[in-house]
């Protein structure tokens, strides 16, 4: 399933239009450049992954802009997400 239809329906979005799919695919968009701008690429998103763009779309659907804020959830998805993608070298000390 597309990242699309998961958001939509995480979002109660259950039909199809194709002016609110563009709003949420643009919604998704902010969101994965919010999330690659803070050092986690989620091109090929998992569940945090998928939380934290879920997330993002609902405080962007706010018309109050004061809303949407560095929120502690988003930052915590970030810092999980990022530790997720490092691969940990082996020590080659004695």
């Amino acid at each position: 399933m597309a990242l699309l239809d998961d958001v939509k329906r995480r979002l109660g979005v259950f039909y199809s239009d194709p002016q609110k799919d563009n709003d949420i695919q643009s919604m998704i968009d902010g969101a994965t450049a919010y999330f690659k701008g803070a050092g986690w690429d989620i091109s090929t998103p998992d569940p945090l992954a998928l939380e934290a763009v879920v997330l993002y779309c609902k405080m962007a659907q706010s018309t109050d802009p004061a809303q949407l804020v560095n929120h502690p959830v988003l930052i915590s998805f970030i810092t999980q997400g990022r530790a997720s993608n490092v691969e940990i070298q082996p020590d080659n000390t004695d």
